[in-house]
């Protein structure tokens, strides 16, 4: 642990987004000061113009970058995943919480959010804690081993040693914005965030840091419940959880999967974590939990079904669930009727390819397809014989061999091991994935030996796969190439992704050959570009083909440049995506919006202009009146350059009032009215919806007036 600068680090992380705003500042100084140097070089008659032109095309969008990044490195409001608890819903939660902290001779939490999961967080405001904690972890464990929790998560971040407490709250708060970074990398200025907040994590040390304040809880935790205590708790809650993510919530999904509307998820899991789990299931969890928990406790936990629970400390408990209930609900209501769509076409799939067994005998494909829909519909055990026998009779078939492992682990049979490891060897996709399932049965039997070799292999797998695709990404010109090979809906997902870009103007889809990981397809997405894709935005060409190749498809897939890679413009590549005709409508908003980028070339050229032309007399001459004529023309460019995309109706509306202020001052401007027909066009693209129309219309008189002003003046 780099104890000697970890105060100076822990310091200067919390100036994280400050720093990063100074730094950009910096780059931003260093490219005026090469715009400048390059300028010294022209005639004075050009060197205004051109420091001018260059200083407004990169400033522009750099800011918008910038303003994009700090936003996502701001602290997340972890408050917004929980439901505030008042202290008078829950009196005696809030005085054994209160005495916990107390105890540890901190300030009593500020206030108590409940969640819908098994959370136990402790969210640092400044000098006093507040915390995050699940109403379901409440139903898994009682009073005294609650206490012991909040011990440990009040602990962790405030108490002992006030330098690695520091640290560990500075880790804690650029994780928060990591996780989601990684999660979402499409959110624009995300991928940067992600690696500044990684910067800060390993400046930290924060993989050392943690386990030095986790050890520390643990022991300030101990001296107020006992160490058998705490270490219970601990397992108990990790227990739940690791119950609830792997069997109930897939047993939720398929058991409600065929009904139109989400269930009452909630209520069902708190009934869940009150039921009694197998006892057999109890003790693979406890397995679990103690080996990446590390406990020294040797005795499993009772279920003690009749305890009181946490959960009786709320008197408010039934009004939340229902809240949650009404919120997961609503969270969860696109993508339920994707799965509701989703199982009926593989109900009827099964259905056909039933009714075809019954007239002649189905290919292999066919066969393999029958048995996998037979698994999500009647159940693993129902086809384990099956699936078995057919990995006995494809020996060569990695797909086959993976999905018969996974499912005799999934139900507890050893003889899946040998079947996952036939598949790794036949498959290098399966590496990751395969030895993880192996890891995570052997420590559910309490075999942590084999169980850590496992994991070290899935560890291994993952950074050869890492960079094996990395290597394979960079297509080079003379790629050989072949047919996709995908199935209809899998093409016609790539196709749906492709429409969300719209600077692509069509994709082709080819298979590449290559020689690293062979065992994987590789498919490249040959993308020919608009004209105007990359005209006045932020975006590289790169970060929207690397986006464009987000497919989730069990195959690698590569997007480029169509013109780079001329052989995805023929065959065996296959056209997979054209950009449709546009209607009337759309049309005429696609020139309006070329209307009012030369409505911004025009905005661009006055200021410079008014710049050239008073160079001699700054700042003598730029008084009020310059300014109220430079200002508003600076304003409605930029309006006009940050309504671009996206193409909603509010966007349209800025854009609309912009072009009008342009109206007014050309059609009064003199010599400048040639290009009121260009502003006249530009008022094409006009808002889609009523409200954003009304506010348009509304504002375009006065900013026509404007307009009138700013020539008359």
């Amino acid at each position: 642990m780099r104890h000697r600068w970890l105060g100076l680090t822990t310091f200067l992380s919390r100036l994280g987004t400050p720093l990063t705003l100074l730094a950009s500042v910096l780059i931003f100084g260093a490219v005026a000061g090469l715009i400048l140097l390059t300028a010294g070089l022209l005639v004075p008659a050009v060197r205004t113009s051109f420091v001018a032109l260059l200083s407004i095309v990169f400033a522009v969008p750099y800011a918008v970058k910038v303003a994009q990044v700090v936003r996502v490195l701001g602290r997340p409001n972890a408050r917004a995943r929980g439901l505030k608890l008042e202290r008078a819903s829950a009196p005696r939660l809030y005085e054994l919480i209160d005495e916990t902290a107390r105890r540890l001779g901190l300030r009593a939490p500020g206030g108590i959010w409940l969640t819908m999961g098994l959370d136990a967080k402790t969210i640092a405001s400044g000098a006093e804690p507040h915390l995050l904690v699940g109403l379901p972890l409440l139903d898994a464990v009682n009073a005294d081993e609650l206490r012991a929790i909040v011990a440990v998560i009040l602990a962790r971040p405030f108490t002992g040693d006030a330098h690695t407490a520091a640290a560990y709250r500075a880790g804690m708060r650029w994780g928060e914005v990591l996780i989601p970074a990684v999660q979402t990398p499409a959110r624009a200025g995300a991928n940067v965030a992600a690696l500044v907040a990684a910067a800060w994590v390993w400046l930290l040390d924060f993989e050392h840091v943690a386990a030095a304040r986790e050890e520390h809880a643990r022991a300030a935790a101990s001296e107020l419940t006992g160490e058998r205590e705490v270490e219970t708790a601990l397992a108990r809650a990790a227990m739940y959880e690791s119950y609830v993510d792997d069997v109930f919530w897939p047993a939720l999904v398929a058991r409600h999967s065929a009904n139109v509307e989400p269930p009452d998820a909630i209520t069902q899991l708190r009934n869940a974590v009150h039921s009694r789990m197998p006892d057999d299931e109890w003790q693979r969890r406890w397995n679990r939990a103690r080996a990446e928990l590390k406990l020294v406790m040797i005795g499993t936990p009772t279920q003690d079904l009749d305890a009181p629970r946490a959960s009786g400390l709320v008197d408010a408990a039934p009004v939340f669930t229902q809240a949650f209930d009404a919120t997961w609900r609503a969270a969860n209501a696109s993508n339920w009727t994707a799965l509701h769509k989703g199982v009926g076409a593989q109900a009827a799939k099964l259905d056909e390819l039933d009714a075809i067994a019954s007239t002649r005998e189905l290919t292999e494909p066919e066969a393999w397809q029958r048995l996998l829909l037979r698994e999500v519909r009647e159940g693993t055990p129902a086809v384990l014989e099956d699936m078995r026998a057919w990995a006995a009779t494809h020996p060569i078939d990695a797909a086959a061999q993976a999905q018969a492992g996974r499912s005799l682990l999934s139900q507890q049979d050893e003889s899946g091991i040998s079947l996952i490891e036939r598949a790794i060897v036949l498959d290098e996709r399966y590496g990751i994935e395969g030895n993880a399932l192996i890891a995570a049965y052997l420590r559910g039997r309490a075999r942590e030996d084999e169980a850590t070799d496992y994991w070290k292999r899935s560890e291994a797998a993952t950074k050869d796969l890492s960079k094996g695709l990395q290597a394979r990404a960079k297509v080079p010109k003379d790629v050989t190439l072949s047919a996709h090979g995908l199935e209809a809906n899998a093409v016609e997902q790539i196709a749906q992704r492709l429409r969300t870009f719209r600077g692509v103007k069509a994709a082709t889809l080819a298979r590449g050959e290559t020689a690293i990981l062979p065992t994987i397809p590789l498919l490249i997405i040959g993308v020919q570009w608009r004209r105007s894709a990359f005209w006045f935005t932020i975006e590289s060409p790169g970060d929207v083909l690397a986006r464009i190749a987000n497919v989730s498809l069990p195959v690698q897939v590569v997007a480029v440049d169509a013109g780079k890679v001329r052989s995805l413009r023929r065959p065996p590549a296959v056209e997979i995506y054209r950009r449709p005709q546009l209607t009337k409508g759309e049309s005429l908003a696609r020139w309006g919006r070329r209307a009012q980028l030369v409505l911004v070339a025009s905005g661009v050229f006055l200021i410079v202009v008014v710049g050239v032309l008073n160079r001699d007399c700054f700042p003598g001459c730029w008084d009020a009146t310059a300014a109220f004529l430079v200002t508003p023309v600076i304003v409605a460019v930029n309006a006009l350059l940050l309504a671009r995309a996206p193409d909603t109706s509010a966007q349209r509306a800025v854009a609309f009032v912009a072009s009008a202020f342009f109206a007014g001052m050309y059609f009064f401007g003199g010599a400048f009215v040639l290009l009121f027909p260009v502003a006249v066009a530009a008022l094409m693209r006009a808002p889609t919806s009523a409200r954003p129309m009304i506010w348009a219309v509304g504002m375009a008189v006065p900013a026509f007036t404007l307009g009138w002003l700013v020539t008359t003046i």
